[in-house]
């Protein structure tokens, strides 16, 4: 795991150079994840997090202060982990594809599956973890990074001119970005059974193609 640039030193002490310390930051994060997911936040310390990783508490605070770092860490990069997956897809679609050959229900369940996968499900750790962005970050935070993904969306839709996947204007957008939210941040924290996870990402196909397709003009 490579860390992102934006966990800035006043959320982490030092910035891991070398891979030993990423896959050490990587094991507090899912300690924590692990903790939180059984015990609450109410229970976790940082005595508890470097025990269930496996090293002394010394080597944790070399990287954090205190576990309230640790949670603003995890945030930010469980946050930049999804919007790297949707930049490297939408970039790919723009870059390889002749938009006439884009078949919309496809591409819009690709985009839904990689905002199930980074703000709701996930597997194992990647699970806890959405929760707990959910449970810790700021409402605006997470809108923020919604926000970004449709308009990303919206900037790849318009590139493409597309005649079947139109551009939201800003009210619809919003509207969009916020049902999102919503569905995500209820399927995380609510534990939403894997087994109907076909069915959820089907609904929200259907959510966004009713955004898109209600926007076109009949012939």
């Amino acid at each position: 795991m490579t860390l992102p640039h934006e966990l800035s030193a006043h959320i982490m002490r030092k910035q891991p150079t070398q891979k030993r310390a990423q896959l050490t930051i990587d094991a507090i994060f899912e300690a924590t994840s692990q903790i939180v997911d059984r015990e609450g936040v109410s229970g976790l310390t940082t005595n508890k997090i470097a025990a269930k990783a496996g090293f002394s508490v010394g080597t944790l605070y070399q990287y954090f202060s205190r576990k309230e770092a640790i949670f603003r860490a995890m945030s930010q990069h469980g946050r930049s982990l999804v919007l790297r997956e949707l930049e490297s897809y939408l970039f790919s679609v723009e870059c390889s594809q002749d938009p006439q050959d884009i078949v919309p229900e496809a591409f819009v369940r690709r985009y839904v599956q990689i905002c199930i996968q980074g703000f709701a499900l996930g597997k194992n750790y990647r699970r806890a973890m959405n929760r707990l962005c959910w449970l810790l970050e700021q409402p605006e935070e997470t809108a923020v990074s919604l926000q970004n993904m449709v308009d990303r969306l919206m900037a790849c839709l318009k590139y493409l001119q597309h005649p079947q996947l139109p551009v939201l204007d800003e009210t619809q957008s919003f509207v969009l970005s916020r049902s999102l939210m919503g569905c995500l941040r209820s399927a995380s924290l609510e534990r939403f059974e894997p087994m109907e996870s076909e069915a959820f990402e089907d609904q929200l196909v259907e959510l966004l193609m009713s955004q898109l397709v209600r926007n076109l003009v009949p012939a």
